[in-house]
């Protein structure tokens, strides 16, 4: 039951009893502050004059007294005794703590013991304190163990040390071999061999002349050009009279001679097998001016079609080689470029590194009509295989080889192959893709390894 409930049945129980007032125990002020029902209310004494300090004070006129007499309930059930009972009123400045504050105030005065402390057992005397002037009990003096066991003890520590170190070392190096080494994954590469040649160019070529001598007037104006069949290349004028040169078939005109037309030929650049000579440079016409009286000439026509000769030295390797002697060869103009096959006309070999070739070119542009020299590539067919670093190939009983990792054990493999640029060493056959090889072959060995 809660508080606001008894305070409810306690008001509840006092209205009856208000509404019938018994004979016996009329209501009636306490005796000692009696006050007579028809005497009028008189006012409370007069409050002492106000001072400087302190609050101001009104008077307060005071309340009627209500006396209430309950009844005294004994253990026997015997009549109840009328009891005077007289509230007066508070003054009005006492105030009635709230609960919050009687709540803390309860808690402060009474801290409850924790279960431990509670059931923590006291003593029931408490333990005598000894003296520190008291004198300590002396220790008996310890037995020595005799020198043979220490010395025996001191043996079998050692023993035991050493032994662990052996078995420890033993571990280590089983460990170590037995360690997965730097593994490399062959790459698969093409490979082709591109070896730069330096040639020179025989084609036909015809010199155009002026039946006499004066100022010559070019067509193109001293440049390269294509020209057809029986086209005015330039005018000449001499005397006033003006003579026109027409070109006698289709192909380049160059308005510029090098003096080396009449005897730049096969037999001459062929025989022999000392240097290739250097081919001489071109000496232009120049425009509107007047012609050599020795020579006369406006220029050259090099006839269209036809297939320049090319004459060089080549170093021959195995793939080299071979196409030689099927008779034809891929060439480039430059590295990365389209590949053109050329026919090979004749060739002689001078040992088995070089060789003295001959052939058709397979092209002829007009830039390569201004010099009798031409650079290009030779290459070889290409080649499936894979590619490896430098370190990875190792050289046993005058054979390449590699060793590859095949399950759980590294095995040697005898390999085919040549070094290429950037460190790199090209295999064409011997190893098959998938397998991981050392990357230091130097010092390895076939033996077992552990994966994981």
């Amino acid at each position: 039951m809660g508080r606001h409930d008894v305070k409810s049945a306690t008001q509840a129980r006092e209205r009856p009893e208000r509404k019938r007032p018994s004979a016996s125990s009329p209501l009636s002020p306490a005796p000692e502050k009696r006050v007579q029902p028809g005497a009028p209310a008189r006012d409370a004494p007069d409050a002492p004059p106000p001072s400087g300090r302190g609050k101001l004070k009104w008077p307060v006129r005071p309340r009627l007294r209500r006396s209430l007499e309950l009844p005294d309930l004994n253990e026997n059930d015997a009549a109840p005794q009328t009891e005077r009972t007289s509230r007066s009123p508070r003054p009005a400045e006492e105030k009635t703590p709230d609960r919050g504050a009687r709540v803390q105030g309860a808690v402060a005065k009474s801290v409850p013991l924790s279960k431990t402390e509670r059931e923590k057992p006291r003593p029931a005397t408490p333990e005598p304190r000894q003296s520190v002037s008291a004198p300590r009990p002396e220790k008996a003096p310890e037995k020595r163990e005799p020198w043979p066991v220490r010395f025996l003890r001191v043996v079998l520590a050692t023993g035991i040390c050493a032994l662990a170190a052996g078995f420890y070392f033993l571990w280590a190096r089983q460990s170590a071999e037995e360690a997965m080494p730097p593994l490399f994954m062959p790459q698969p590469y093409f490979y082709e061999e591109e070896q730069p040649v330096h040639a020179l160019l025989l084609w036909h070529e015809k010199v155009l002349t002026a039946p006499s001598g004066g100022t010559v007037q070019l067509a193109y104006g001293g440049k390269v050009a294509a020209v057809a069949d029986d086209e005015v290349v330039a005018t000449v004028l001499a005397r006033g009279r003006t003579t026109t040169i027409r070109t006698p078939a289709r192909g380049y005109f160059l308005p510029a001679i090098d003096g080396a037309e009449d005897r730049w030929d096969y037999p001459t650049l062929w025989l022999g097998s000392g240097l290739l000579p250097k081919a001489p440079e071109l000496r232009w016409i120049e425009d509107l001016k007047p012609l050599d009286t020795a020579v006369r000439a406006v220029g050259k026509l090099i006839y269209l079609p036809q297939e320049p000769r090319a004459i060089f030295y080549l170093d021959l390797t195995d793939r080299l080689r071979t196409g030689l002697e099927r008779g034809s060869i891929s060439i480039r103009r430059e590295s990365k470029g389209p590949k053109w096959t050329a026919r090979v006309r004749v060739y002689v070999k001078y040992g088995d590194e070089r060789a003295k070739v001959a052939l058709d070119m397979p092209y002829f542009p007009m830039d390569m009509a201004l010099s009798r020299e031409v650079d290009f590539l030779v290459c070889s067919d290409e080649d499936a295989g894979l590619v490896v670093p430098d370190s990875a190939v190792t050289i046993r009983r005058g054979t390449y080889g590699v060793f590859e990792l095949v399950g759980d054990r590294l095995v040697f493999r005898s390999v085919t192959g040549k070094p290429i640029e950037d460190g790199r060493f090209f295999i064409a056959s011997g190893l098959s893709a998938g397998n991981p090889v050392i990357l230091e072959a130097a010092n390895a060995e076939e033996k077992r390894v552990r994966l994981w």
